[in-house]
């Protein structure tokens, strides 16, 4: 029985992937669940598993091919029975007479691409790339894509080499020997022009995405934002009695994260709507009993959000071992679909690059999320007394349509009584 090895679901928002590398190769005897091919979205590195127990016959979409949700990028012969139930992307082939590659828009041959490249760059007054150039555009192993990127930047890609498949050129090794350069290569065939330079780069992939999803943000939920202070005293004095005992007994070393989840969570409890999300017809508000809690990490210029899940039932010792081993995950590039899935609000800390102050988008459907900013000494009143004290920023973007601005002031005041007073619920005392 043939079978269609299809792009599965790939997490929220996600709507497409790049292929890595095939894991097996037409002709393999595959199992049920093994993987068969390694696919790259804007959140985290997947493998494609089996639907069954067979053959691969079929490789329809190489490396390097960007494949939507629900492309076909192979075909297997299935032994019957052996599907499993249960996984939509894994669907019987219709034609028996599948193409061997997909249907799709015909690349140009090398030199009408040149001429294409050429004749684009006379019109807008830019250079085609030098015959040198062109050359090793031709000769080295690339994709469509890739060679096309290199005609964009005069890249020879002889002078890259590749990490793909007998040292194939990869759309990242491109992108990574771009941002190598920093300024662009001068070949002795290919002049600039006199203007001021200017590098063009490819806006796609998990920038284009994440400005896909906070558009979607920015214009569905009417964003407010509102600001408080808290004193962080008695957290650094925590941290500094009891750290270094928690590495040497559990061999984690909790950062400020742990006491903002578990302020988060007793905050949540005390204004629930906070901890909700508006249906898609705006009719029904569903107010979540569990608290999933997600926190930002950043990579280069893309950012993931791990979910640390029922942040309510583990101890503060349990969630700072989660926090720290989701963080190695996500900078690993190693996560899970479900570690990043399911979030119900997040913290996002700007506070570790030294910001003071900032406005975070909500992560739709989410109802809030809290900016967390960096900790300076500052004069500071106590019982009628100026004293030095670590003061913290906060800001908590909210949904106007669910909380009202009152609502959500309470809601940043009560999570900063908590985290200033972190031995009440330490103690089981709240």
């Amino acid at each position: 029985m043939e079978l269609k090895i299809q792009v599965p679901p790939l997490g929220e928002s996600v709507v497409e992937g790049t292929i890595v590398k095939w894991l097996k190769k037409v002709g393999d005897e595959v199992k049920l669940d093994e993987p068969l091919v390694e696919l790259m979205t804007d959140k985290i590195n997947v493998e494609i598993p089996s639907p069954a127990d067979g053959k691969i016959t079929k490789i329809l979409a190489e490396p390097d091919t960007v494949v939507p949700v629900g492309e076909t990028i192979g075909i297997m012969d299935a032994i019957e029975g052996s599907v499993k139930d249960g996984k939509a992307f894994q669907t019987e082939a219709e034609d028996k007479h599948v193409p061997e590659k997909p249907q799709e828009q015909k690349s140009p041959e090398p030199d009408e691409a040149f001429q294409q490249v050429m004749d684009h760059q006379r019109r807008t007054g830019m250079h085609a790339p030098s015959e040198d150039v062109e050359e090793g555009i031709k000769e080295k192993k690339s994709s469509p894509l890739v060679r096309k990127m290199a005609r964009e930047h005069h890249i020879d890609l002889r002078k890259i080499k590749g990490s793909g498949r007998n040292e194939r050129v990869t759309k990242e090794d491109v992108l990574k020997y771009i941002e190598q350069r920093h300024t662009v290569d001068f070949d002795e065939a290919f002049k600039w022009p006199t203007e001021e330079d200017v590098e063009t780069v490819p806006f796609s992939g998990v920038r284009k995405v994440i400005a896909e999803h906070m558009t979607k943000s920015a214009y569905t939920i009417p964003h407010v934002t509102t600001f408080d202070e808290a004193d962080m005293s008695e957290v650094i004095e925590w941290r500094k009695k009891y750290v270094d005992i928690i590495e040497e007994k559990h061999g984690v070393r909790p950062t400020y994260m742990p006491f903002l989840v578990k302020a988060s969570v007793y905050a949540l409890k005390d204004f629930p709507w906070v901890n909700s999300e508006l249906s898609e017809d705006e009719k029904n508000l569903k107010i979540k009993k569990y608290y999933h809690i997600g926190f930002a990490v950043g990579r280069d210029n893309r950012l993931i959000v791990p979910v640390l899940k029922h942040a309510d039932r583990k101890s503060f010792i349990e969630i700072t071992k989660e926090l720290t081993e989701l963080g190695k995950k996500a900078n690993e590039d190693k996560l899970s679909m479900d570690e990043i899935q399911g979030g119900t609000f997040s913290i996002t800390n700007a506070g570790m690059y030294g910001a003071t102050a900032s406005t975070p988008i909500i992560a739709h459907p989410q109802v809030a999320i809290l900016g967390v900013h960096n900790v300076k000494e500052r004069p500071w009143v106590v019982d009628g007394e100026i004293v030095i004290r670590p003061i913290m920023n906060l800001g908590l973007s909210f949904d106007h349509r669910i909380v009202d601005g009152a609502y959500a002031v309470q809601f940043l005041r009560r999570l900063i009584e908590y985290l200033e007073n972190p031995e009440m619920w330490m103690l089981n005392v709240v």
